[in-house]
């Protein structure tokens, strides 16, 4: 066994545990619209307990009808009519051998519907649903607290009629627990407002109450923040006192994680945040109490995963997004197969960009099955066929595994760098989890004996060596630049730029939408170099990104020295370095070096209309279609090659 800290048996309370890993409570907008379980949401889950986990946390279930409900498509826990779904959810689960816990929430202020009444501690406002649909939180009053108390108490009483092994309380990331937690949302001036006892009561109400509810020995869990991340906001010595507390009213296991909606570089940490952000948080919670603690946050890998609990930085560890890019992790770990795990990229773009912030259900950029287990699946062809793909990029690649698992004979034809655009991200601590992509979908290839030839193919070779179908996933042309250049200096495209060719000196970086942006924090942590940004327009990331890149990445490139200078128009390059006008005005910026981040434009269609006009089937798939992120490539290839 390769980690055998991950796969040893621990306890929470008094159900023993197969191994330390679980599955990580995340919102899927699954359910019914009236809160009851689905044919999707007992998919997702029953998917996620086949895949190894020794505790999956069912996502968070809303416990009442009033203001409780923090999304669409939530999973309720408000009434006796939920009972037998859930009962039917966590029937399921245990038949994979998985135990199943079932977390239980108040979206306070963070209620994602919009719809009045929103209620909080206070009328701290949140801006994203203030700006969207202009309500406000009521403050909450003293009788209405009352009933959350007998509510959550309810709802615990649900979850173990139900038979889930566990319940646990979410009194992190910003929902209304946390609201009442932190001096940043909380200014009441009655019994529960000012002092830290005074905030905490709340939730050792909650605590207090949900233990005379339930039986004993049905093991509670907490999930908090180890702090708000916010300068105003929850302390370290706060919360770890407050663990302290809860220990003392009953609390059998500390899930911690970090951060709040407003400060989402801490909750779903991105891509180029640190790995296990919060570490420093949970070990000075272990280091307080007797009782388990859960680490979560970004802990994507087996490696570091494993290394939490052989440390004994925490007791368990808690995979949210990873298990959406491979359910299967757990088990692949525990048998070896690193390569063999679908890496979460931390992209945040099918999971909630494109899935639950559109009113969709939550999805993956790197696993299409993801919400809707099941119906998707990649069956051999009545009829083998000889297929050539055309490019070795991440769509390409995709392409070529599903279509060998069609029964194909697949050769990839690729006379560049294998990993297409995402080359540039090997060896690059900034793009560890895109590099982690690159050799997973590699080695998908290379295990199953998939030829790669490394050389052009044109029209001629592909119309006389016996091919049936052609996928093109040639890529998406580099934008060139629509001023002159002139210089001996080095002057690079984006993916040109490799860690183990870092940069120095004086660094212009030329466009300023993700393409810039990522490689102006990947030179920024290279020795030696000063970046600049120029953008023509008037802010940065001003495409359809992510949000977590739009809102946060800007805050990074701050941190790391860059500077961003927009509204500021090149004009020309030559030896002595960057000419622009900005406002009117004429300047030159000195560059040592020029990094060309101007974007993609769309594929010629020459190639492929050759081959349709030969006679070939040809399917096109990822940027050579149109130019898109990731998600689109895995997708358009995954969706493509399963029919050919």
């Amino acid at each position: 066994m390769k980690f055998p800290a991950l796969f040893t048996p621990g306890r929470i309370g008094s159900i023993e545990i197969p191994n330390r890993i679980l599955k990580s409570p995340q919102s899927t907008a699954t359910s019914n619209s009236d809160g009851t379980v689905s044919q999707r949401t007992v998919n997702h889950y029953r998917r996620l307990g086949e895949g190894g986990a020794g505790l999956v946390m069912v996502e968070y279930s809303h416990i009442d009808d009033d203001a409780s409900k923090a999304i669409h498509n939530q999973l309720g826990n408000s009434c006796r009519e939920h009972v037998p779904g859930l009962g039917w959810l966590a029937d399921e689960v245990h038949s994979t051998g998985a135990k199943v816990g079932l977390q239980i929430a108040h979206g306070g202020r963070q209620k994602f519907l919009g719809t009045a009444p929103i209620k909080s501690a206070t009328a701290s406002s949140w801006s994203d649903v203030e700006g969207q649909y202009g309500v406000v939180p009521t403050p909450m009053t003293v009788e209405e607290i009352d009933a959350v108390v007998k509510s959550f108490g309810a709802a615990a009483a649900r979850a173990w009629a139900a038979r889930f092994d566990l319940v646990e309380v979410h009194a992190g990331h910003g929902y209304l627990i946390t609201n009442f937690l932190s001096p940043h949302t909380n200014w009441r001036d009655d019994e529960y407002g000012g002092s830290f006892e005074n905030r905490a009561r709340l939730l050792l109400r909650i605590v207090d109450e949900i233990r005379a509810s339930v039986p004993e020995s049905f093991p509670l869990s907490i999930r908090l923040s180890v702090t708000d991340y916010e300068p105003d906001g929850i302390t370290i010595e706060d919360t770890v006192e407050l663990c302290r507390l809860l220990e003392a009213h009953g609390v059998d296991v500390l899930h911690c994680s970090g951060g709040h909606h407003a400060g989402m570089e801490w909750e779903v940490s991105p891509w180029y945040q640190v790995r296990a952000p919060h570490r420093w948080g949970w070990e000075k919670i272990k280091e307080a109490v007797t009782i388990p603690v859960i680490a979560s946050g970004s802990l994507v890998t087996p490696e570091v995963a494993d290394e939490i609990i052989a440390s004994g930085s925490a007791d368990f560890v808690s995979l949210g997004r990873a298990m959406l890019a491979d359910p299967d992790w757990a088990r692949k770990a525990r048998d070896g197969r690193v390569l063999e795990i679908t890496p979460c990229i931390r992209c945040n773009d099918g999971c909630l960009h494109r899935g639950l912030n559109r009113g969709r259900s939550a999805g993956c950029s790197v696993n299409p099955h993801v919400t809707e287990e099941g119906r998707f699946a990649v069956l051999v062809s009545d009829t083998r066929k000889r297929v050539a793909v055309v490019g070795g990029g991440p769509a390409g690649l995709r392409s070529a595994a599903v279509l060998h698992d069609r029964g194909h004979d697949v050769t990839v034809f690729e006379p560049g760098e294998i990993g297409g655009l995402l080359a540039h991200a090997q060896a690059s601590t900034v793009k560890q989890d895109l590099a982690g992509l690159v050799r997973h979908l590699v080695h998908e290839v290379e295990r199953r004996g998939i030829v790669i030839a490394a050389e052009y193919a044109d029209v001629e070779k592909l119309t006389t060596q016996g091919f049936d179908t052609v996928v093109a996933a040639t890529g998406a042309p580099l934008r060139r630049a629509d001023f002159p250049i002139s210089t001996a200096s080095p002057v690079l495209y984006a993916g040109d730029v490799r860690a183990s060719r870092p940069l120095m000196g004086t660094v212009v970086v030329v466009g300023g939408g993700l393409q810039g942006c990522e490689v102006a924090l990947r030179v920024a942590g290279m020795d030696s170099a000063k970046v600049t940004i120029l953008e023509a327009g008037p802010r940065l990331l001003a495409g359809d990104e992510v949000f977590t890149d739009q809102e946060r990445l800007p805050l990074f490139l701050g941190a790391a020295g860059v500077d961003v200078r927009t509204g500021v128009r090149v004009t020309a390059v030559d030896d002595s370095g960057v000419h622009a006008t900005g406002d009117g005005v004429d300047e030159f910026i000195p560059a040592d070096t020029v990094v060309l981040a101007l974007g993609r434009v769309e594929a010629d269609t020459h190639f492929v209309t050759s081959l349709r006009d030969a006679g070939l089937e040809v399917k096109v798939v990822g940027s050579a279609a149109a130019p898109g992120r990731v998600f689109d490539a895995i997708h358009s290839a995954f969706f493509t090659a399963r029919l050919v």
